[in-house]
């Protein structure tokens, strides 16, 4: 019987059909989650001796915080059938940026440097933006540098196409009020490192740090949408091939200072999940009801309404 197919499987028609299937799985790959199936995009590099890698865009880690959920903590993402497609970024968080604004003066300078640059990736707003960028080696990387550091001690090869990769989870900053994790591409340091690289979106703003100091409004949504997006890859992280035991986490300006202020959560507690703190101390304010309506003064009227502070 295997015979008799031979001769179907080795006509050029079939054999066309079979390398177009291939070639389309290659291309796009897919990945299994626990909420659902994503299709990805495998991208090549500029670079010869960096692989490929793949691209896994606007993959949502919880539910909207529309509606009843605005102002509340992050609720897990709905489950989904068919396969989702992940090949373009999701809309990012909203936000406000205008050169006019009082936030101009309150950013650092090397943002306000390049708001030009930033508008590009912050045309596209709304309020459902709790997703996440995935960023996935496909070669072990034999070309580079083993990463030894001579010492005597087993460090593991991360470069071991057969093993669990590393991941590393990037933070953006913007004082809390602005930016996006779009807006970093994590290709080549994912290639080069042959590690796994994912951005976040979280709420920023009043939508992700409003607080009145009492139970009406606790703030923080923010800190929890990244406690969230951390749960998300720590479950399903190991379906892209990395390690949900080896998650670093690192950051810029309010990124950095997010990773300081996660080290006090509970969500750091019993996980190995390693804290790489780049540029920004930790940002403690006790003025949160002054602070919120400092900044609720620069926002549209027309995007959230809300009472004003004495």
């Amino acid at each position: 019987l295997w015979l008799r197919c031979v001769p179907d499987l080795v006509n050029f028609s079939g054999r066309t059909e079979i390398f177009t299937l291939i070639d389309s799985q290659a291309q796009y790959p897919v990945v299994n989650t626990n909420y659902g199936k994503i299709r990805g995009l495998r991208t090549p590099l500029p670079n010869e001796i960096l692989g490929p890698v793949e691209q896994y865009l606007g993959v949502p880690y919880a539910s909207p915080p529309t509606g009843e959920r605005r102002f509340q903590p992050p609720e897990p993402p709905s489950s989904w059938t068919g396969v989702r497609n992940a090949t373009q970024f999701a809309a990012v968080c909203p936000q406000h940026l205008d050169e006019r604004s009082l936030l101009h003066d309150m950013l650092p300078i090397w943002f306000t440097a390049n708001l030009d640059t930033l508008m590009t990736y912050v045309q596209d707003q709304n309020e459902d933006c709790l997703y996440l960028n995935i960023y996935v080696p496909t070669e072990d990387g034999n070309n580079q540098d083993d990463g030894s550091d001579n010492d005597g001690d087993d460090d593991g090869d991360i470069h071991d196409q057969n093993s669990k990769k590393p991941v590393m989870v990037y933070i953006h900053g913007g004082s809390y009020m602005e930016g996006t994790g779009n807006m970093i591409d994590g290709s080549i340091l994912a290639s080069y490192g042959n590690v796994i690289v994912i951005t976040i979106n979280y709420r920023l703003g009043i939508l992700g740090f409003l607080s009145t100091g009492d139970q009406a409004a606790k703030g923080n949504y923010g800190l929890l949408d990244q406690i969230q997006a951390l749960r998300w890859i720590e479950e399903n992280v190991g379906a892209f091939g990395g390690d949900p035991k080896r998650v670093t986490i690192f950051g810029s300006g309010a990124g950095a200072s997010c990773v300081s202020l996660l080290t006090l959560s509970h969500y750091s507690e019993g996980n190995k999940v390693s804290l790489m703190v780049g540029q920004g101390p930790p940002g403690l304010r006790n003025e949160h009801t002054q602070f919120t309506s400092k900044v609720h003064g620069s926002y549209p009227k027309r995007m959230v309404r809300l009472p004003e502070f004495s």
